[in-house]
């Protein structure tokens, strides 16, 4: 803690001058959101997010403590062209030695994210928890291959498995995607399935799928939750998730071989509270705290 009282980054976890050899997560901002098909400010998100960041503790909400996690924020990789762009993102990713953080951006950021982890765990069995109230499983949307309603459709194409992809949240579809949910062996949950089996029971069922992978990477869009607890999204969708369903599944995902997480979609001009940027910041530190209990555990 500074001398004003505030903390430093990342809840006091950032230790400026190490390197992600040194470092137990590797924090990266994508501040793109020229891929969204509907309302813009996602690219502001990784700038609040870091602002707000001073002013969390480095403690879980079960006070885990999380003094002993060290990130290393490595800045922002700006988009100007997806197309040539959305390359160092991959290599940036698939390159690290430790496990990556990434702020978005829209959810077109995910692309490059996730070819750069199937990369980075060639020949290994990589899973998708995939938290959104949409599957993003369009081939072609509003004149792209590489919209934000295109990033898992291009992910199968990287090599993930249908089967090795659970997704939470979900209440909005688009025509083309729906052969792929029905028929394509993609586990879904839809936000009516969580609130009437209730989330420990989805994340209980979520778990046992990706327990089979080598390798899990997390990617949740704020819009998972409800638009009276994150308002501050592209398109929120009516009827999702509560605050709690989220924390709650992601502590019950603590025991698989986690391998990253990003979190995007969050577009701060959108919601003056900025009560959006901290459900971000609540979802991020808490995913640390379950790499941090996984650890105290084994020690």
């Amino acid at each position: 803690m500074t001398e004003d009282g505030n903390h430093g980054y990342w809840g006091d976890l950032h230790r400026p001058g190490i390197t992600p050899e040194e470092a137990d997560f590797s924090i990266i901002g994508i501040p793109f959101d020229g891929l969204a098909s509907a309302r813009k400010g996602a690219a502001l998100a990784p700038a609040r997010l870091r602002y707000w960041s001073r002013h969390l503790t480095p403690f879980s909400e079960d006070r885990t403590r999380l003094m002993d996690m060290k990130v290393c924020d490595l800045g922002d990789i700006e988009i100007v062209n997806p197309e040539v762009d959305f390359v160092k993102v991959r290599r940036q990713v698939a390159a690290l030695p430790n496990m990556p953080i990434l702020l978005g951006g829209d959810h077109s950021v995910t692309i490059p994210i996730l070819q750069g982890q199937r990369e980075r765990y060639k020949d290994l069995r990589l899973g998708v928890l995939w938290v959104d109230a949409h599957p993003d499983l369009c081939d072609f949307f509003d004149g792209s291959k590489l919209s934000h309603a295109n990033t898992m459709r291009r992910a199968l194409e990287f090599g993930i498995e249908t089967h090795d992809v659970c997704m939470v949240g979900l209440r909005s579809w688009e025509d083309q995607e729906i052969d792929l949910i029905e028929n394509g062996g993609i586990h879904v949950y839809t936000a009516a399935d969580v609130a009437e089996r209730g989330i420990r029971n989805v994340a209980d069922s979520v778990y046992n799928i990706l327990n089979d992978c080598d390798a899990v990477h997390i990617s949740l869009d704020i819009d998972c939750l409800d638009p009276s607890a994150a308002p501050g999204t592209g398109i929120p969708e009516f009827g999702g998730l509560t605050s709690r369903d989220v924390l709650t599944l992601l502590k019950g995902m603590q025991d698989l071989p986690l391998a990253g997480l990003d979190v995007v979609e969050i577009a701060p001009p959108l919601d003056p509270s900025e009560a959006t940027v901290f459900a971000g910041l609540k979802i991020i530190m808490e995913y640390i705290a379950v790499i941090a209990r996984k650890r105290q555990r084994k020690g």
